[in-house]
């Protein structure tokens, strides 16, 4: 992230996919938050990958990324995709016009960090999910974040004896915090639970999701689950991973 002279971190935004409309509304309310800066705006997924490339070439690194369930020649799901597989760790948010629960779990299983339906969308609920979603939390309704993490569970490729073997490499501070996003914390908490920095906190998520070969963290946690090392129902779990901070 980017630090204002004050010391304050300032997220770099990158729009995809918006009709001129929307975006301009989008735009509108981003810009009256001091903490974000808009960086530019892609017309698809393909051109967004390029422009984050580009843009991180010249030091100017992409934090965030609000996309669109349709849009040009690659879909947000597709876009969320493509972003993830280079640059894990920028997190997307998908709006959409769509209450078609598909693509929720889609965007979910793509990496995704949140949903938002833009008729429910107002500014304040916007740049709380910004916020929010940096922090690793899931902006996502709880019962479609119930569909999604049940045909993740159901659909899974590999056994649960996978799963613990794959969990067995984790060094002891990756269990720590892999607990802890078990249960729901963000990165603040878990840099306050385990007394140490925001920026290890993340290296260590990282790391767990790499390790589990996870799309996202909330992904994580369903492992973790499905591993014995978050000890708790995986209902409860899902009601975790949806509560704000």
């Amino acid at each position: 992230m980017a630090i204002k002279q004050d010391g304050s971190e300032i997220l770099r935004v990158l729009t995809i996919g918006f009709s001129p409309v929307v975006r301009e509304g989008i735009q509108s309310i981003l810009n009256k938050d001091k903490r974000i800066e808009v960086i530019g705006d892609a017309p698809d997924g393909y051109d967004g990958l390029l422009y984050i490339k580009r843009a991180r070439d010249r030091g100017r690194i992409v934090n965030v990324v609000l996309t669109e369930t349709r849009n040009g020649k690659v879909d947000g799901v597709q876009a969320t995709r493509l972003i993830k597989d280079e640059f894990p760790e920028i997190a997307i948010l998908v709006l959409t016009e769509s209450v078609n629960d598909s693509y929720v779990i889609d965007a979910i299983h793509a990496g995704a960090g949140g949903y938002i339906f833009l008729k429910d969308m107002t500014p304040e609920t916007l740049l709380q999910s910004i916020h929010r979603v940096v922090e690793g939390v899931m902006q996502v309704k709880t019962e479609l974040l119930h569909k999604a993490v049940e045909d993740l569970i159901q659909n899974g490729r590999r056994t649960l004896a996978e799963r613990t073997t794959e969990a067995a490499h984790l060094t002891e501070r990756e269990v720590d915090v892999l607990r802890l996003m078990g249960n729901g914390d963000s990165n603040k908490a878990m840099a306050e639970t385990l007394s140490i920095t925001l920026d290890t906190v993340k290296k260590h998520v990282r790391n767990v999701i790499d390790k589990l070969q996870a799309r996202s963290r909330t992904h994580a946690a369903i492992i973790a689950a499905q591993a014995g090392i978050v000890g708790k129902p995986v209902a409860i779990l899902l009601e975790n991973l949806n509560q704000p901070d």
